[in-house]
């Protein structure tokens, strides 16, 4: 979620600083070289002027003629890189910083130029940030604030970035340090918020994504994280509400999905049913969509007759792979073998289906065949499938691991797993995911990483994991002596 740099900045912004000092440009007494500053000067206010009203294609345009006219008029590439990256122009944008940086390096140990070099680093970390550069974004916040501690902007952008690499209690204490900083923007408490989530703070997750959303109403991760906290809650209703809301925003597919799960874990099956029946007539091949789909009629009572339904229309259309594979989802909780049988036929009509592949070896860990069902699983993950494909496939592979004692293989896909359901905002399945990923670690003799990832099991885990939870407890005192006792493998970097 890049950061509003108009609002970072105050707006258009160095030009407007008149009690600023600035690097000198080359003295002239001559007419015809005093004539193209002075209309650089005025092209550069008439661009400042069409970069505050929106208009920024214009502005480009005119800080492109201002610096035809005094290439050394640096304000002017700095406000362009500004009015790029709202564009979403990042090459362009990160090559006029570049040039700012250029023509300010001979002046970057000036104290009179520090808080210059600070907006200039801001700038440069919010373009790398856009570009996906985690890095370089890191180290221009850092460089931010070191010129300026107070840069709330910079401290926002790094929890940003520390949010994204699961960093929770790093990310909270930045967005933190940027709200006491004054940056009060939704998107800011809106990190503080997912983060404090993530770190089963779900009280002051509440407070702070209240606070985000009261600020702009629109703003969908916090209507996310927020349902996340209510079904953690057990306040359905609440949660479904900010779904609902969020998609009216984004109707994408996993905002779908994320809505029927919470309806069907509220029991509102027929919703449930109708919103991944929807999403099916869409995308056909959508795998999680059908596994929410047969689980919500399994649930609600009608899988016999959804069963029946897709015999009938077998019998009259055998051909088609799709109507073998809904069945075959199906019968994959009650009856795995009749489930394997129909994703067998489904394969032999679309071999190339890496679904069908999936479904055959979902089906075999179903019976315990789990050396059967490693092999097509790895295939299938050869082949880069789609992610709502490629989940299933990593989560079959991680049981199928797990129970043939390969901890180290297991535990890689647990990884891999969890930062999709993280992604995805599932948070009952990341509990889970986070207790096999510690006995994997555990089982490894890595006892730092298996409690960290044991604390944030518990953390996670609500009442249904009551089992999975005195297990851990059971487990931590020992682990903690055998941690303080030196006896973990883990490896030292």
């Amino acid at each position: 979620m890049p950061l509003l740099l108009a609002i970072l900045l105050g707006g258009p912004v160095i030009a407007q600083q008149k009690a600023k000092p600035v690097p000198p440009r080359p003295k002239t007494v001559d007419v015809e070289v005093k004539e193209p500053i002075q209309q650089a000067g005025a092209l550069f206010e008439a661009g400042q002027k069409a970069h505050q009203s929106g208009d920024l294609e214009k502005a480009v345009e005119l800080y492109a003629e201002a610096l035809k006219r005094d290439p050394s008029l640096w304000p002017a590439e700095f406000q362009r890189s500004v009015a790029y990256l709202s564009l979403g122009r990042l090459a362009d944008a990160h090559a006029s910083i570049d040039r700012v940086f250029t023509q300010l390096a001979e002046f970057s140990d000036s104290p009179e130029l520090r808080g210059v070099m600070a907006r200039t680093q801001l700038v440069r970390g919010e373009i790398a940030l856009a570009e996906g550069k985690r890095d370089e974004a890191e180290a221009a916040f850092r460089r931010t604030l070191e010129l300026n501690p107070k840069a709330g902007p910079a401290h926002a952008g790094l929890a940003e970035i520390l949010l994204a690499s699961d960093k929770t209690t790093e990310a909270a204490a930045e967005a933190k340090a940027a709200i006491e900083a004054g940056d009060d923007r939704s998107s800011t408490w809106t990190v503080l918020g997912t983060s404090q989530m993530l770190s089963g703070q779900n009280d002051e997750a509440l407070a702070s994504l209240d606070e985000a959303i009261k600020r702009n109403s629109k703003q969908v991760v916090a209507l996310r994280s927020r349902a996340q906290v209510n079904v953690a809650r057990g306040k359905f209703s609440l949660a479904i509400a900010d779904l609902r809301a969020a998609l009216a925003i984004d109707e994408s597919t996993a905002a779908r999905l994320n809505l029927a799960s919470v309806l069907s874990q509220a029991k509102q099956y027929p919703e449930a049913i109708e919103l991944l029946q929807t999403i099916l007539k869409a995308e056909p091949e959508n795998a999680e969509a059908r596994a929410g789909l047969a689980a919500a009629m399994i649930d609600s009572g009608k899988a016999g007759e959804a069963i029946a339904q897709l015999e009938t229309l077998i019998k009259a259309q055998p051909g088609r792979a799709d109507l073998h594979a809904q069945l075959g989802e199906l019968y994959l909780a009650t009856e795995p073998e009749r489930g394997l049988t129909e994703y067998g036929a489904a394969a032999k009509i679309e071999p190339g289906n890496p679904r069908h592949q999936i479904g055959i070896a979902t089906a075999l860990v179903r019976m315990r065949r789990f050396q059967d069902a490693v092999p097509i699983l790895r295939q299938v993950l050869t082949q880069n499938p789609k992610d709502d494909i490629a989940y299933f496939a990593h989560t079959n592979l991680a049981t199928a691991l797990f129970e043939l004692d390969d901890f180290a293989g297991a535990g890689s896909e647990y990884v891999w797993i969890l930062k999709r359901q993280q992604v995805l905002g599932d948070r009952k399945r990341a509990a889970i995911t986070l207790y096999f990923l510690g006995i994997c670690l555990d089982k490894l003799g890595d006892f730092e990483q298996a409690l960290k990832a044991y604390d944030q099991f518990l953390a996670l885990a609500s009442p249904d994991n009551q089992l999975e939870i005195d297990k851990v407890k059971l487990r931590l005192p020992s682990l903690r002596r055998q941690i303080q006792a030196g006896q973990s493998n883990r490896k030292k970097n």
